[in-house]
């Protein structure tokens, strides 16, 4: 791609010194900066591989929420093509300006920006012993790291399907019915044809998740969620992906940043397992079939 896509995850960090603000500081016993990088990096460690291993510990439910999850791609695909023509016909408009930054050749969307403004949170954290920043700084790392290792060892060797616009200089035609069903099994490694899921969209969503779910952030919460619909907007205006699969890519993200978020709650002592049913989106059998719906608690 022309840009990492870890320049997704990174532009979040800022919201981190929001943290600070909004509850009290979560300082690091007496430890030395090698013991707080061994035990952030331990900690990351067992976390990805948690998140990559969580299938085999899945019950019931969690696999009724996968079959949701793509039943609800699936619903949406027939619309893959009619929003790429609109995307076509308004990606150029002057009422979407705003989304310039987090596009392709934007600001947002290239890690030299937020780079170092990261790199300077995650400093500051080790130099004050601020456990909160450096469970947030390592906490949408680990989030992105396991999202990128399912994407790119898994979904991308197992399903090809081809972007609304594989080309990398010169723009494409609009989509045509049906052109969004043109998917392959077994995948590859051509670019053109790594649409599913998106990719984008889910890395940011990991970071986002983590942050709602591990912290109280007040008011600070909508910024992370504010980028992440300004990411899977502009990756569809951009033509790199279909909406389903923005769609699966935003669920698959808000799930591995939700388990992240969990292991870093009990890691602190906690409450993970009544909040993490309190809020977001559900999917759980009913008496008559199943039911679906978001709950959030205040």
């Amino acid at each position: 791609m022309s840009s990492p896509s870890f320049a997704r995850v990174v532009v979040l960090i800022p919201c981190l010194l929001g943290l600070a603000v909004v509850s009290p500081v979560e300082r690091a016993p007496a430890q030395s900066l090698g013991g707080m990088i061994e035990r952030n990096v331990r900690n990351s460690v067992g976390d990805i591989w948690g998140v990559w291993v969580s299938p085999v510990h899945a019950k019931p439910r969690d696999w009724l929420l996968t079959v949701g999850a793509f039943g609800l791609a699936a619903a949406v695909s027939p619309l893959d093509d009619e929003v790429d023509r609109w995307a076509v016909r308004h990606r150029d408009d002057n009422g979407l300006d705003f989304l310039s930054p987090f596009r392709e050749g934007g600001d947002a969307f290239s890690g030299k920006t937020v780079t170092p403004i990261a790199a300077g949170v995650l400093v500051l954290s080790f130099v004050t012993k601020n456990e909160k920043m450096q469970d947030g700084v390592f906490g949408c790392l680990s989030s992105y790291l396991a999202s990128y290792g399912v994407r790119h060892f898994v979904a991308y060797p197992l399903v090809s399907r081809v972007r609304p616009d594989s080309s990398r200089s010169n723009p494409g035609p609009p989509a045509k019915q049906g052109d969004q069903y043109e998917i392959d099994v077994p995948g590859g490694k051509d670019w053109g044809k790594r649409s599913f899921p998106g990719g984008h969209v889910a890395n940011i969503t990991t970071c986002a998740s983590f942050l709602s779910k591990r912290f109280e952030m007040g008011v600070f919460e909508v910024v992370p969620w504010a980028i992440v619909g300004s990411v899977g907007v502009s990756r569809v205006l951009d033509r790199r992906h279909w909406l389903s699969d923005q769609t699966i890519g935003l669920l698959f993200g808000y799930a591995v940043g939700k388990e992240v978020a969990i292991r870093s709650l009990r890691r602190r002592g906690g409450s993970s397992s009544s909040s993490s049913d309190a809020s977001g989106v559900f999917l759980e059998p009913a008496q008559e079939g199943v039911r679906m719906g978001w709950r959030r608690e205040f």
